[in-house]
């Protein structure tokens, strides 16, 4: 293992809590420890038993002012998560006992860590490739089931098996190309269609992986979800019955909403970054017109758009618009207000705006009494953006940096795939698949330029 300069971070959230944890990584680590804490069982930090806490009395180096009474673990290398000796010291929570002691370890010797050390450190170390280095905060910031599950897959290495077992496929079939060109007597050569096999059979290894990219995604980062419409047919009453919560306000006044509001929720496993918008009209109100804009900038860059139309009032001229702006995206048309609507009106909207029957949804969202056709919504979304069941074993790509590492793999297989049938000798294929094996090792971080490491870890806290 390699062993770096020691550094140190506060690695939970700051704030009011039952327990702070100071996290100290590095070759330093314990003699830093051993400056300021003191196990009452009167060993030394150095004597401690390896990944045990022990109840210790936290000083300052100057005077021996007690500063708190804590757990200390030790973690020796390479048996740890950075793969070098962390020692943690957990404090009690609050704003000023863990930055006290942090700061007698500053003076102790240790330095501040950056975004993400701890866990560069233990990719550099060999405890995780460049997924399981995203997995994790991934890992931090899932706000669903399915993103969270996904992510705890990957850092299991379940990910990287499957792009392994794909290199290692393009590695056997340089190795073979090359045994070929050094001993042409002993091992026969393949024939063109036993060429286009192998190549035929990594492109659609790498095929499969992309093609649980956009569920991938979906489980990371979630639906961006835009409630549209006109003011007053309903986008706030929605996103409340939606969120169950009473997160925008509900008045017969139109233009109520001026500005976006977000909530995240879950549908089955499914986040939504849920976005109810301001009611597009024409309006000569500035603050209106603003949120009017935002509405149009946030649906430019929606997965999905909520259609919001009244019912009881039927189409105008403004639906007709507004439903010409956004019909090219995922669109789930929403007729509310049918409590009050009659159903002979309700089907004439929808042959009015090109539905089939079974195309849109009914909703009833009174400010007060019982609300109806939210379940058949969510399940409506469930059925568009996730079809088909999720398996314990499936896992999914789920950034642009690891597709694009498949896209460039697959490309370059599908050139020598058609240089294969154009006559081209199978030695001249081993170059080519240098860069396919090159390409699949840079999803897993064997090898990746610093550029992109550094890219990667630009996301982390401080303390992680």
């Amino acid at each position: 293992m390699k062993e770096f300069d020691t550094i140190c971070a506060i690695a939970t959230p700051v704030g009011v809590g039952g327990i702070a944890i100071i996290r100290m990584s590095g070759s330093g680590a314990e003699a830093t420890a051993e400056k300021i804490a003191f196990p009452k069982s009167g060993k030394k930090i150095t004597e401690l038993e390896s990944h045990k806490l022990t109840l210790s009395e936290i000083k300052t180096q100057d005077g021996g002012e007690i500063l708190d009474e804590a757990l200390v673990a030790v973690m020796r290398g390479p048996n740890s998560y950075t793969g070098e000796t962390v020692v943690e010291i957990n404090c009690h929570g609050g704003y000023l006992a863990a930055e006290s002691i942090i700061e007698e370890l500053f003076f102790a010797g240790a330095r501040q860590a950056e975004a993400g050390e701890f866990t560069r450190r233990a990719f550099v170390n060999g405890k995780l490739d460049l997924v399981g280095a995203e997995a994790v905060i991934d890992l931090i910031h899932a706000n669903s089931e399915m993103g969270q599950s996904n992510a705890a897959k990957i850092l299991s290495g379940k990910l990287s098996k499957k792009v392994n077992k794909i290199r290692e496929k393009a590695i056997l079939f340089a190795a073979n190309i090359s045994a070929v060109a050094d001993y042409p007597d002993e091992i026969d050569e393949m024939s063109q269609n036993e060429l286009v096999d192998k190549i035929d059979e990594i492109c659609k290894d790498i095929d499969e992986m992309l093609g649980g990219f956009s569920r991938g995604k979906i489980m990371r980062d979630g639906i961006l979800t835009v409630i549209a419409g006109r003011p007053n047919v309903g986008k706030s009453s929605l996103l409340n019955a939606l969120s169950r919560t009473e997160r925008a306000i509900v008045t017969d006044i139109p233009g109520t909403t001026r500005d976006t509001v977000e909530e995240y929720i879950n549908i089955n496993g499914i986040a939504l970054r849920l976005v109810d918008t301001a009611g597009i009209r024409e309006s000569e109100n500035s603050v209106e017109q603003i949120g009017i804009e935002k509405a149009k900038e946030n649906i430019k860059k929606a997965d999905l758009c909520l259609f919001v139309v009244d019912a009881s009032v039927g189409i105008t001229p403004r639906d007709l618009e507004i439903f010409e702006y956004i019909k090219d995206k995922n669109v789930i048309v929403i007729l509310n207000k049918t409590d009050i609507a009659k159903s002979a009106d309700i089907l004439a909207l929808a042959e009015k705006l090109g539905l089939d029957e079974g195309s849109f949804v009914l909703t009833s969202l009174p400010k007060a009494g019982e609300v109806h056709g939210i379940s058949e919504l969510e399940a409506r979304v469930t059925e568009m953006f996730m079809s088909g069941a999720v398996s314990k074993d499936d896992v999914f790509i789920s950034n642009d940096r690891q597709k694009n590492a498949l896209i460039k793999a697959k490309k370059i297989a599908a050139e020598m795939k058609n240089s294969v049938e154009n006559g081209m000798p199978a030695d001249m294929l081993y170059v080519d698949l240098e860069e396919v094996i090159a390409s699949l090792g840079e999803l897993t971080g064997q090898t990746v330029q610093d550029e992109i490491i550094d890219k990667v870890f630009e996301r982390f806290c401080v303390g992680k």
